[in-house]
């Protein structure tokens, strides 16, 4: 297993743009590492999403996408749900007007995808965007295009991200996250699940794959797809009732048949409102939960709460693996770890974060305590993202913590096995300091930072 002695810095600063807050997306594309920068507001050209290339035989950085710029409208200051009014009111009195802002400010997935007939895969990539989202694809990683949308005209306009993508039994699956118009925008949820299907993604022809009475009346979106055990799992964020977890073989033509794995938050309810990450590891599907904002979803009223880890076997039995005791349908559940909620920290409140490297499973955290002391009004001297790791699923050690000595890197957003290593990928939070602080302004360099973690340094 890795220590916190095993990771090297890649890259800091938002490699060139300390206004890029977030490392959101990676994918291992011939033989190089690809990043996908999102920015937190998109109101100067300077927040454009960016995706990078890293480069192993030279070890350099290099741009090769940048969002072009579309006109400024009333999208680019549409009230953020989870921030409230008096947050709108900020950003309409104090921040800058510019003539033109990014079309994209965030790249929010990546996945590979073999065409039938073709020998090599393809890099498909979802965008975040406040006029829309759109699909990308590149087959040498310097020349991009965009893709026609996978759902009608009259809806493409108001999803603001493609969360989740990944390949299945021949097929591409892309699920759209959030609501955006000229009034709010809603980073988690839209009005209802969907997910899309195809198997030709350049053809422009994409089916729904789920049925028009799929799941319960209060999910809201598919937050996260895994490929398990021959089936392809599909997660839900529902803020009444907790996530719900849904499993299909995907066969015959679209829309497929699905079969329900686990409800209600998995009997914690709404305090597991989101399934935010899921992976494979040891014959299992693991999943983690997760509320948005600082552990507490303020426009559903939901928490507060810290995450829960789960996992499923073949056989749709599932365990407790970090979390609440509880009667549930299926028994009395205890935490196998013997950890509560948030690998017993209040302030771990998502998953963000989750997969398999050589043999051992990691899980990164958004870890917020660094906003709770800036708001009591003190410096920022604790707090920031964890690193867990087990190798057998039930015993943890916690490897990294106080994200890596910058307290403002509050999540580990991204993470990916490579031949290089175990690469993550960071989510910082340097405006708590200009929001409530006067002091300390030095601590912090800004921007996303990226670390490599070698199995042996």
């Amino acid at each position: 297993m890795l220590t916190k002695d095993s990771f090297l810095l890649m890259g800091e600063k938002g490699l060139g743009n300390p206004r890029s807050r977030v490392a959101h997306a990676m994918a291992w594309f011939r033989d190089q590492l690809y990043l996908g920068v999102t920015n937190p507001r998109g109101d100067s050209p300077k927040d454009a999403a960016r995706i990078l290339r890293f480069d192993p035989g030279t070890m350099e950085w290099n741009q090769v996408w940048i969002s072009p710029l579309v006109d400024a409208d009333a999208r680019s200051r549409a009230r953020d749900v989870y921030r409230g009014n008096r947050f709108k009111e900020h950003r309409l009195n104090h921040l800058p007007v510019t003539e033109t802002v990014p079309r994209h400010r965030g790249i929010r997935c990546m996945s590979l995808y073999q065409h039938a007939n073709k020998s090599e895969s393809v890099l498909y990539i979802g965008t975040l965007s406040q006029f829309g989202a759109s699909l990308l694809m590149t087959t040498d990683g310097s020349e991009f295009l965009t893709l026609p949308p996978p759902i009608p005209d009259c809806l493409d306009a108001t999803i603001l991200s493609y969360r989740s993508m990944v390949a299945f039994a021949g097929k591409l699956f892309v699920a759209p996250t959030g609501l955006v118009d000229s009034q709010i925008m809603d980073r988690n949820f839209g009005d209802g699940p969907r997910l899309f299907v195809t198997d030709n993604p350049l053809s422009g022809v994409w089916h729904s794959a789920l049925p028009s009475d799929f799941g319960d009346a209060g999910d809201r979106s598919i937050f996260s797809l895994a490929v398990f055990a021959g089936y392809l799992y599909a997660s839900t964020g529902n803020p009444d009732r907790g996530f719900y977890l849904w499993r299909t073989q995907a066969e015959g033509d679209p829309p497929f048949q699905w079969e329900m794995v686990l409800s209600d938050g998995a009997w914690r309810y709404n305090l597991n409102e989101t399934a935010a990450t899921m992976a494979v590891f040891g014959g299992s599907l693991y999943i983690g939960s997760g509320l948005p904002g600082l552990g507490y979803d303020k426009a559903n009223d939901v928490g507060p709460a810290a995450f829960e880890l789960l996992r499923v076997f073949e056989d749709n039995s599932w365990d407790l693996v970090a979390g609440t005791p509880r009667f549930t349908s299926d028994g009395f559940k205890v935490p196998l770890s013997k950890m509560g909620p948030g690998f017993d920290d209040p302030f771990n409140s998502v998953v963000w974060s989750m997969t398999e490297h050589n043999g051992c499973l990691y899980v990164g955290t958004h870890q917020w305590e660094p906003f709770y002391v800036a708001l009591k009004g003190g410096p920022v001297m604790r707090g920031g993202f964890e690193l867990w790791g087990t190798g057998d699923g039930e015993n943890w050690v916690r490897i990294v913590s106080e994200g890596l000595h910058d307290h403002y890197q509050t999540g580990l957003r991204s993470q990916l096995s490579t031949p290089l290593g175990l690469i993550m990928g960071t989510s910082n939070h340097q405006e708590i300091e200009r929001r409530w602080l006067h002091f300390d302004r030095s601590t912090s360099a800004g921007g996303f930072q990226v670390w490599l973690g070698l199995d042996e340094l």
